[in-house]
Protein backbone atom coordinates (compact mmCIF):
# COMPACT_ATOMS: atom_id res chain seq x y z
CA UNK A 1 0.00 0.00 0.00
CA UNK A 2 1.91 3.20 -1.12
CA UNK A 3 1.30 6.48 0.35
CA UNK A 4 -0.78 7.46 -2.76
CA UNK A 5 -3.35 4.79 -2.16
CA UNK A 6 -3.60 5.82 1.41
CA UNK A 7 -4.22 9.36 0.52
CA UNK A 8 -7.01 8.08 -2.08
CA UNK A 9 -8.74 6.52 0.46
CA UNK A 10 -8.31 9.35 3.16
CA UNK A 11 -10.16 11.96 0.10
CA UNK A 12 -13.01 9.45 -0.69
CA UNK A 13 -14.00 9.16 3.28
CA UNK A 14 -13.57 12.88 3.14
CA UNK A 15 -16.07 13.13 0.70
CA UNK A 16 -18.05 10.22 2.07
CA UNK A 17 -18.26 12.59 5.37
CA UNK A 18 -19.11 15.90 3.80
CA UNK A 19 -22.38 13.72 1.84
CA UNK A 20 -23.19 12.82 5.05
CA UNK A 21 -23.06 15.91 7.24
CA UNK A 22 -25.10 17.69 4.06
CA UNK A 23 -27.50 14.86 3.59
CA UNK A 24 -28.06 12.86 6.59
CA UNK A 25 -28.37 9.77 4.97
CA UNK A 26 -28.19 6.02 7.25
CA UNK A 27 -26.46 4.50 4.00
CA UNK A 28 -23.64 7.34 3.99
CA UNK A 29 -23.18 6.93 7.86
CA UNK A 30 -22.79 3.47 7.71
CA UNK A 31 -20.37 3.45 4.88
CA UNK A 32 -18.34 6.04 6.11
CA UNK A 33 -18.02 3.62 9.42
CA UNK A 34 -16.68 0.82 7.01
CA UNK A 35 -14.44 2.83 5.35
CA UNK A 36 -12.51 4.18 9.00
CA UNK A 37 -12.30 0.88 9.93
CA UNK A 38 -11.06 -0.30 6.80
CA UNK A 39 -8.69 2.77 6.15
CA UNK A 40 -7.53 2.01 10.29
CA UNK A 41 -6.77 -1.41 9.45
CA UNK A 42 -4.49 -0.80 6.00
CA UNK A 43 -2.67 1.97 8.23
CA UNK A 44 -2.09 -0.68 10.91
CA UNK A 45 -0.92 -3.26 8.79
CA UNK A 46 1.11 -0.78 6.60
CA UNK A 47 2.78 0.55 9.87
CA UNK A 48 3.62 -3.39 10.33
CA UNK A 49 5.54 -4.05 7.58
CA UNK A 50 7.57 -0.85 7.58
CA UNK A 51 8.68 -1.93 11.48
CA UNK A 52 9.06 -5.66 10.28
CA UNK A 53 11.28 -4.16 6.85
CA UNK A 54 13.27 -1.50 9.28
CA UNK A 55 14.01 -4.74 11.51
CA UNK A 56 15.09 -6.59 8.80
CA UNK A 57 17.36 -3.49 7.34
CA UNK A 58 18.63 -3.14 10.33
CA UNK A 59 19.38 -7.06 11.42
CA UNK A 60 21.98 -6.83 7.80
CA UNK A 61 23.91 -4.43 8.98
CA UNK A 62 27.70 -6.01 10.31
CA UNK A 63 27.77 -5.04 13.53
CA UNK A 64 31.19 -3.27 13.78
Amino acid sequence: MTDEYMEELMRRIDNKMQAYELYRRPQDKMMLECMVADYEAKMKLKLQDEAESSTQIQGQVPPW
